[in-house]
Parts: C-alpha cells; sequence; structure tokens
C-alpha cells in the first residue's frame, strides 16, 4: 500500500486521540489491535466495513470522516503555503514564529509533513540556526539525496531541495549537485508534479543556468534557460523571463554568437521594461555594458 492508506490510518488515530479513546477501546469487537497497527503502518486500507463500525465508535459518519480528512489535509497545506510564501518575500522571522505554531501538529499527510520539514530547514538556515554544513545533510536526508535524481518525477520540495544543494554547494566550490541537477532539468523524461505554481520552475532553469554560467558551462546554460524560456512561453508566465533571455544571451556571447546574443539581449530588455523595476534594469544594464563592451543605447539601435 502506499503513503495515502497510511496517511488516512494516522488521521484515524488522531482523531481516536481528539476523542480520548484508547486504542483497545476503538477496536474492540471490530478488529485486534495487531491488526489495526497494520492500518497505521499503511499495510493495508481500512475496509469500509470496518471503517463504518469505526467511524460510529467515534461518533461521526463514514463521510463525515472522509470530507474532514480531506479538509484537514488542505487546511494544513494552505498553513504550509503561507508560510512558503513568506519565505519567497525573505520574511524570514513571520516564517518562522508561523512555523513554530505548526511545529508539534500530527500532520494528516506524508507530502505535508516534508514540505513542513523543507520550510523549516529553509527558514533555519537563512537565520544561520544551521550551518552549511548541517543544512546540507538535511535537506540529504530530505529527499533522500543523490537516489533521488533516479526519480521519475518530482515534487515541489525536492526541486527546492535540490536547488539549496547546488546553491549551497556552489559556494564551498562543490559543484558535482549543479552537474546532477542539469541532468535532472535538461532531461527529455523531466516530469514535474505539482501544477499549482507555474510559476515556480523558471526561477529554477534560471537560478541554475547563473551558477552553471559562473563555472563557464556556456553550452549547458543556453540549452537550459533555452528550455526555461519555452516553459514560461508555453505556460504564459513572465516570471524569470527577463533572466533567462539575459543568461541564454550571455552564453551565445561567450560561445561566439554575437549577433544571436545581442538579438536575445534586445528580448530580455523588453522584458525588464515591461516589468518596470529601475534597480533590476540598472543591474542588468551594468552587466550588458562590460560584457558586451557596448552603451544600452546601441543594443536599442542593433
Amino acid at each position: 500500500m502506499g503513503n495515502q492508506a497510511r496517511e488516512f490510518g494516522l488521521f484515524i488515530d488522531g482523531l481516536r486521540l481528539e476523542r480520548n479513546i484508547s486504542r483497545e477501546d476503538l477496536c474492540d469487537e471490530i478488529m485486534s489491535l495487531s491488526q489495526y497497527k497494520r492500518y497505521l503502518r499503511g499495510d493495508t486500507s481500512i475496509p469500509n466495513g470496518k471503517l463504518v463500525q469505526i467511524a460510529e465508535r467515534l461518533k461521526f459518519s463514514i463521510t463525515d470522516i472522509h470530507l474532514l480528512f480531506r479538509k484537514k489535509h488542505n487546511d494544513e497545506l494552505n498553513k504550509i503555503y503561507s508560510i512558503y510564501r513568506l519565505i519567497g518575500s525573505n520574511n524570514f522571522k513571520k516564517a518562522y514564529n508561523q512555523s513554530q505554531q505548526m511545529k508539534n501538529d500530527i500532520m494528516v499527510s506524508e507530502y505535508n509533513k516534508i514540505f513542513f520539514d523543507y520550510c523549516l530547514i529553509k527558514i533555519q538556515h537563512a537565520l544561520k540556526m544551521v550551518s552549511d554544513i548541517h543544512v546540507l545533510d538535511l535537506y540529504s536526508k530530505l529527499i533522500d539525496y543523490p537516489n533521488c535524481a533516479n526519480n521519475d518525477s518530482f515534487n515541489i520540495v525536492e526541486i527546492s531541495s535540490l536547488i539549496e544543494i547546488v546553491i549551497i554547494s556552489s559556494s564551498m566550490e562543490n559543484f558535482e549537485p549543479s552537474e546532477v541537477m542539469f541532468r535532472i532539468l535538461s532531461s527529455e523524461t523531466f516530469s514535474y508534479s505539482s501544477s499549482r505554481d507555474s510559476t515556480f520552475l523558471p526561477s529554477i532553469y534560471s537560478s541554475l543556468s547563473l551558477i552553471l554560467g559562473i563555472q563557464k558551462q556556456h553550452i549547458k546554460v543556453k540549452a537550459l534557460s533555452r528550455k526555461g524560456i519555452d516553459y514560461c512561453l508555453k505556460n504564459e508566465t513572465s516570471n524569470a523571463l527577463s533572466h533567462l533571455f539575459f543568461y541564454n544571451s550571455l552564453a551565445d556571447l561567450h560561445l561566439g554568437n554575437r549577433e544571436i546574443a545581442l538579438e536575445t539581449m534586445k528580448k530580455s530588455f523588453m522584458q525588464l521594461y515591461i516589468e518596470n523595476k529601475p534597480k533590476k534594469f540598472d543591474a542588468f544594464k551594468s552587466t550588458f555594458e562590460k560584457q558586451f563592451k557596448m552603451e544600452l543605447d546601441d543594443l536599442i539601435k542593433f
């Protein structure tokens, strides 16, 4: 059986605790205690006949049980996404305070648990509560890195943890994780299992392109940033698009394709005009003029 059976079994046990009923009393004349424990482990799903009896003993209908399970799962996930959004806006202290309110909760879903754990690790590292070496170990254990590289598909926790491993390792001049992640993202069979946020993956393509560019892996940058651009156009999202055009252009420049690079750079600045972020625009302008050895006004005339 999979995680779903275990999660549902643990949810039932949580309801038992809320009703202040012992396991022995809940199982009396319904099933053996050992069988109940097998349901909690997810070895098998609870049969409907047994579930009806358990629900009645907990003073719920079977319909109520399923509705409560879905609601609690969704409520948990929404709370975790609230913390995740605070992390995205660099509001780590507030994210930490919210995470502490959830820290001792019994999670209905295994996925919710690992998503929450990812957020907590990220917060602790940002607040310097854990060292770089320790946080690498925490992320690796969370997603079973590097074995997870062989997964058929990846969720937001796995991809987010991978890019954190890449960023931290690269700062220590260990570039093996960036090679691993490039192979994952550039694979024709790469599959991302969440459709909740179409703006997530472009930032990942962008971050890895930047790191590969620092390593002067220009062919890889060109391939990866192109894949990110295609993703943005397909999903009609502009998130990280200016960065992806920019890194793609720099890769072509270093590969000797100056004219192609200039055409792509125009697209980057067109996107920057739309974004209307002066500080970001000025930073891009400075880097462009240094790398291409020309004024931005000359690019517009090109």
